[in-house]
Formats: C-alpha cells, structure tokens, sequence
C-alpha cells in the first residue's frame, strides 16, 4: 500500500514521484540484502540463507536497473520544471549512494563466502554456545585435504561487477556534481529509505535528507 500522500507527490511531481517511490523500493530491497549479508558465517548461515540472499540481490539489481531508465529518462526531459529537475538530481545523487552501499555488502558477502563454506546440508558454521571449544578450523573439507580457502562464488563476482558497472555508467552519463547537493539533516537523524520515500511539494523538505543547491 501506497504511503499517504505519496500519490498526490506522485502526481505532482511526474518522473520525479515515480523515481521517488522506486527509491524506497530500492533502498527496502538493499536493507534486507544488509541484513542477510550480516548472517553469513554465523549460527544462522545455511544454503537456505545464502539462497535468499541472492533472491535479494537479484530483486536489488532489477530495481536499480529500471531506476536508472527512469532518472536517465527524466533528467534528459527538456519540459521538466526546474522544480522536478531539482529532484531528480537530489534523486541521482541517492541513488549512486544507495548502490555504494550496496557494493560494499556485495564485496562483504563475497569475503565472508570466500572465508566460510556451508557443508553438509546446512551445517552451522560457527557455534556461539556456552559448550562451545573454540572456531572450527577451516582446513580442508569433510573429505579431507582440499583448499584451506574455498574458491569465490562466481555468482557473487558477477553480482559485483554488474553493480559497479553500472554506477561507472551513472557517473558517466549525468553530468551532476555530487557538492551540488548538501544535506539538511545531522548525520545519523534518519534512515536511508524514508527521505527518498516521499517526494515533498515545493518549498517542504520534510522527510529530505538533502537538497540540491
């Protein structure tokens, strides 16, 4: 359901209201990716996890994907007002910070898959109770010998190279400074997904994190 008053910005803003609620999307599908990355090599890792951690990522890319269409398509849109082409650039700018961050946890996802193997349907790869002896060694696997290091999943390199290729091309095809844009909340006094989740009429800042200048 949509958020109140985020049809009304919709409409109002055009392009600008679609590439806002296409941002939330965005920034929910990156926080859940977060959230699963942060499990791997824990109690809670499993083939199960790992799974869903890339339903996840794939979603993330999809959505990055037809974001990027969508600002391209706006921000080359000579009838834009100087109002909704504000927004799409401050809209830009989020969203090369959003897919920053989520090149960071790919790379993190990546070091702990290298770092941990899940063997044996699922085993858990570290035991955090009171019983517990100590980290199980990584040498070798259930059959003995074998890499101390298990080779990078080829899903995750792939992952990451498709996600920085595409911020190499935002970067590329917008001419918008990233110090055209300033902040106008202290740095930890709002989450990443409700400031890009509601366009805010002119003149309204509420629920922005930053403003084109």
């Amino acid at each position: 359901m949509m958020a109140p008053g985020r049809g009304d910005a919709c409409r109002m803003l055009g392009a600008a209201g679609t590439c806002a609620a296409a941002q939330a999307s965005l920034c929910k599908a990156t926080a859940g990716h977060r959230l699963l990355v942060q499990q791997l090599g824990g109690s809670a890792d499993s083939p199960q996890l790992r799974e869903e951690r890339r339903r996840r990522s794939a979603e993330a890319r999809e959505l990055s994907a037809g974001l990027q269409r969508t600002l391209l398509a706006g921000l080359r849109q000579a009838s834009a007002s100087p109002e909704e082409r504000r927004e799409l650039e401050r809209l830009w700018v989020l969203f090369l910070s959003a897919l920053e961050l989520f090149l960071q946890d790919l790379r993190r996802a990546h070091h702990l898959c290298q770092l941990f193997s899940v063997q044996g349907g699922g085993t858990a790869l570290l035991r955090t109770g009171l019983g517990s002896r100590g980290l199980p060694s990584r040498k070798g696997s259930r059959r003995g010998g074998g890499s101390a290091q298990p080779p990078a999943t080829p899903c995750l390199e792939e992952e990451i190279e498709q996600v920085r290729a595409t911020l190499v091309e935002m970067e590329s095809r917008a001419n918008i400074p990233l110090w055209t844009v300033e902040a106008t909340q202290p740095a930890g006094t709002g989450g990443t997904a409700a400031p890009a989740a509601g366009a805010a009429r002119e003149g309204s800042h509420a629920g922005h994190c930053c403003r084109v200048l």
